[in-house]
């Protein structure tokens, strides 16, 4: 990015995110805890003032995911494109933040960010669906017993992994573009050797399609697949609370499924947010992982939205929205693949 072309893209970057319309949707806000631009301006004119990156270190991790803005942006501006060069430029001179360099060197490395995660693999090599499972997965080997059970009502084969990670998600998202291309190009052959390839988390998702847009025909995600298959779901007369996926919201809402269609005999809602404009839960964006309290009160907000109307569930199509609203420590958020297969 060309310094000229940045520097104004810097400065419309800092206008939309202190205006009112933008503020109660960038992560930065929500970190504030202002439900309006009160104390943003602070923030961002630092920002394009000083124009020196170790200024602004903190304030771009806390904004890792920046899609939210992207979407309300004033006159186009790539508000996440632009903290992630920004991000880019910290880690490249040096000046993360002491509290999140551990982190950040895991993802640079290919570590696993979720404590759970163990690398899993079952199922046959070559089949008809590469199943790929979320790295924040409760339980890997019981999310793909559960795949392979839905996919064989189908009549489909399938191999099921989570060896590759979040697919180079949270590269893209620190500008680590080398490193995400070469993990891209490691995995690219085995992608080419299935017929589908389904993940159950939305951000694995968006990394493939970013990734692979001559494969976007067969990437799907896991509502998108089962939603196919909907003759093989049984249904039930249930109250069903439904978190979307934020990303699917945001960035391909094509793919949006349609919740009341797939559980015919169920009552579908989709809870308003309240005060927050929160799409998703604060996790694999980046923002829950660097900052930790953050997620519980992000998760802890959803979650009362999610569960202030009658219901019998809560769900989500996301493993990795799943693990960030459970963080939450209080009513237990189900996926659509645990749901359907109980």
């Amino acid at each position: 990015m060309a310094t000229q072309d940045f520097s104004k893209l810097y400065y419309r970057t800092a206008n939309c995110l202190t205006s009112d319309i933008i503020a109660d949707f960038s992560p930065v806000s929500r970190v504030l805890g202002a439900d309006t631009s009160t104390g943003m301006g602070v923030v961002f004119t630092a920002m394009g003032t000083r124009f020196d990156m170790q200024y602004v270190a903190k304030e771009a991790f806390m904004a890792t995911d920046s899609y939210e803005s992207d979407t309300r942006s004033i006159d186009d501006t790539p508000v996440a494109e632009v903290m992630r060069y920004v991000r880019s430029e910290i880690i490249a001179g040096g000046h993360v933040p002491e509290a999140y360099q551990e982190l950040t060197e895991k993802i640079r490395k290919g570590e696993s960010v979720y404590a759970q995660y163990r690398v899993f693999k079952t199922g046959c090599v070559g089949s008809d669906v590469l199943f790929l499972i979320s790295p924040a997965a409760e339980d890997a080997a019981k999310t793909a017993e559960n795949f392979m059970g839905f996919s064989k009502k189908l009549g489909k084969s399938c191999f099921c992994t989570n060896e590759y990670q979040d697919c180079g998600y949270l590269l893209l998202q620190l500008g680590q573009t080398d490193a995400a291309n070469a993990q891209a190009e490691a995995m690219k052959g085995t992608l080419e050797n299935y017929r589908e390839i389904v993940t159950d988390d939305s951000y694995v998702l968006d990394a493939l399609l970013i990734q692979f847009p001559e494969l976007s025909e067969k990437i799907r995600f896991i509502d998108a697949f089962i939603y196919e298959g909907k003759e093989a779901v049984k249904q039930v007369k249930e109250d069903i609370v439904l978190h979307e996926s934020g990303i699917i919201q945001r960035l391909y809402p094509s793919r949006r499924v349609d919740y009341q269609k797939l559980f015919a005999d169920a009552n579908v809602i989709l809870p308003k947010r309240s005060g927050f404009d929160v799409t998703d839960s604060g996790l694999a964006g980046g923002l829950g992982l660097y900052e930790p309290k953050n997620l519980t009160a992000i998760s802890g907000r959803r979650m009362a939205d999610l569960a202030r109307p009658e219901h019998d569930v809560i769900m989500t199509p996301c493993a990795c929205e799943a693990a960030g609203l459970n963080c939450a420590e209080k009513e237990k958020v189900v996926t659509l693949l645990d749901y359907i297969c109980k």
